[in-house]
């Protein structure tokens, strides 16, 4: 499979001046660069592209059975390229806040629905809608500005994250197989993630990120369905009728 877009899994260390409330609420950013979408975008960039990583990285993840973290990790990489699109649904929670979403995959194009926020890229053009705002800013989607591929969730895995424990544990009655991941990179503030997938069918659950000062986001993925037929409107956004429209290109 080729390599996909760019997204960066990046906990911002404190809140910048000017960045309003969606900073402080999603607490993730993306690497710095030298021209900057405005705050309401950057901020709600940054955390929907770090959910779709999580989430691909879950899935992906989810395909292996615990058992030697050596053994693991070969198993990822045998499973690269089976993954051609997922749909799930999702609950996050991040600093005291929950959120609900539905999240679609496909290849570099993703769609993430938040119901008063949506985030939608083809590979090409990047659409960051609010509805609180009534606003949609459109620019082009640059792998270069972010610094973690979502192509690499499905082509080079083990390049990014590597494999430091395998365990089993008991969720509400249910065996499931426990990984502990922790980024190869220096650069991803991200200290390590456990990943939680049902043992009897390799289905994920759950993703635990932590990050370096000691930060927590929850997230679990509901009704995952893998390598589904994904309609090409599915990755392209239609502002309703009135939507002030920011056009960055």
């Amino acid at each position: 499979m080729r390599r996909g877009t760019g997204v960066a899994i990046v906990w911002r260390d404190r809140h910048g001046p000017g960045c309003g409330t969606r900073v402080e609420r999603f607490g993730l950013v993306p690497r710095s660069s030298t021209t900057s979408p405005p705050p309401m975008t950057r901020s709600f960039l940054s955390r929907s592209l770090s959910l779709i990583a999580l989430a691909a990285t879950v899935l992906i993840a989810g395909q292996a059975q615990a058992q030697t973290p050596q053994a693991v990790a070969q198993r990822l990489q045998q499973r690269y390229g089976a993954l051609e699109s997922l749909q799930a649904s999702f609950v996050q929670t991040a600093g005291g806040q929950r959120l609900q979403g539905t999240l679609s995959v496909r290849r570099d194009a993703f769609r993430l629905d938040l119901g008063e926020q949506v985030l939608v890229t083809d590979g090409g053009t990047l659409w960051s809608y609010s509805r609180d705002d009534d606003q949609v800013v459109v620019q082009d989607y640059e792998p270069s500005r972010v610094g973690f591929s979502v192509g690499q969730l499905f082509t080079n895995y083990l390049d990014v994250f590597r494999v430091t424990a395998a365990t089993k544990a008991t969720i509400g009655g249910v065996a499931h197989d426990v990984l502990t991941l922790r980024p190869r990179s220096s650069g991803m503030s991200v200290r390590d993630a456990t990943l939680y997938v049902r043992s009897s069918d390799a289905v994920p659950t759950r993703v635990r990120v932590h990050d370096t000062n000691g930060g927590t986001l929850a997230f679990d993925l509901r009704d995952v369905r893998r390598n589904v037929s994904l309609p090409t409107s599915t990755f392209r956004f239609d502002a309703p009728r009135g939507t002030e429209v920011v056009d960055l290109r």
